[in-house]
């Protein structure tokens, strides 16, 4: 019995262009850091990615060690922005 599903094709960002840098988004089955200096638009990008996740149908999670429950909820309008 296989427990492992295959993994099949690219996850997409959620960002447009980054998709395209990234020849359709993140390989599949991988771990990807993105750090930068604070205001860089490391949660941005993370929420993004979670977002077409979710609306794709997969299941999503988000672990932040650093957001206090106000900065994440700052990061709501930029999102909303992007999916219009």
């Amino acid at each position: 019995m296989n427990l492992i599903e295959p993994i099949a094709g690219k996850a997409k960002t959620g960002t447009r262009g980054l998709d395209d840098i990234l020849s359709g988004g993140f390989s599949r089955g991988h771990v990807f850091l993105v750090e930068g200096a604070p205001g860089t638009g490391k949660t941005t990008i993370a929420l993004q990615f979670l977002m077409e996740g979710a609306q794709a149908g997969e299941k999503c999670l988000y672990i932040t060690l650093s957001e206090t429950e106000r900065e994440f909820g700052e990061c709501k309008p930029l999102l909303e922005e992007q999916v219009q």
